[in-house]
């Protein structure tokens, strides 16, 4: 028998490991399918019963689980949705309530400031009586003095209106009075007129233009009883008809303050009755 060449033998070594290695199969582990729970062998990427990936992760519930809770998830949603407009319809309510409740509220407030404004003030005169056996300059003197007295009278009112921060003005300067109706005469010099009715102005300032002189004022109203020489005023906050629609209050003067006995007309009344 012939000696074996070293290298040769080597070689044929090498050769048997080879095959050796390559002769060899792994055993193929068992896998549990993360979606079926099916076990198998094989390395597949794929579940061979239910057919999905072992690398997927799966659901975290079923779908039907998913669907309730879909479901009851859209039925909060709603139920939350519901609660917010009932809510905001409530407030919404609660607020409309609470501003008419404010609007009421300053709506009385005003009609007692005004009441308390307008009352009416009395005083009397110490002149004589408009007798009518005396003379017509002496009744016209009398009456004249009457009206001066109501002047008067208003003048200190007003004054003491702006001493308690009732009226916003620094001052109030001297009142004039003339008769109620725009371009009449005053009601004094008329000896047949037992009453005399007057709008008076309690000036704050005045002021000339070209030789005109205008005065702003605080309005009021008065009367006279000549024959009494009894005084009665009132402060006046005279309104339009669109006035009292859109004014917060509105307190319609005393019919004393005007000495009237018609019916209510406008933000007054009518002096007489209707003929």
């Amino acid at each position: 028998m012939s000696e074996q060449d070293p290298r040769e033998a080597i070689r044929a070594r090498a050769r048997e490991d080879v095959r050796d290695i390559f002769a060899r199969v792994p055993e193929v582990p068992s896998r549990a399918c993360p979606h079926c729970g099916e076990h198998a062998r094989t390395r597949e990427e794929h579940c061979p019963a239910c057919g999905r990936s072992y690398f997927a992760k799966p659901a975290r519930f079923s779908t039907r689980t998913r669907r309730i809770l879909q479901a009851a998830g859209a039925l909060a949603v709603a139920i939350v949705l519901v609660l917010v407009v009932v809510v905001l319809v409530d407030q919404a309510r609660n607020n409309d309530v609470s501003a008419r409740e404010r609007r009421a509220a300053a709506a009385a407030a005003e009609r007692a400031r005004l009441a308390r404004e307008q009352r009416a003030h009395h005083a009397l005169a110490g002149t004589p009586t408009d007798g009518r056996d005396a003379p017509a300059a002496v009744r016209l003197r009398r009456r004249r003095a009457l009206v001066e007295r109501l002047e008067a009278s208003i003048t200190a009112d007003a004054r003491g209106r702006v001493a308690r921060h009732e009226l916003k003005a620094r001052t109030i300067r001297s009142t004039h009075c003339h008769a109620l109706g725009n371009g009449a005469r005053g009601d004094e010099l008329d000896l047949r007129k037992p009453l005399g009715r007057y709008a008076c102005e309690a000036a704050v300032e005045t002021a000339s233009n070209a030789g005109v002189t205008s005065t702003l004022g605080v309005p009021f109203v008065g009367t006279i009883d000549f024959a009494r020489g009894r005084l009665t005023w009132c402060k006046d906050n005279p309104a339009s008809a669109s006035d009292i629609h859109q004014a917060l209050a509105f307190v319609r003067l005393a019919r004393e303050c005007t000495a009237a006995h018609g019916p209510a007309f406008g933000s007054g009344y009518l002096i007489e009755p209707r003929g």
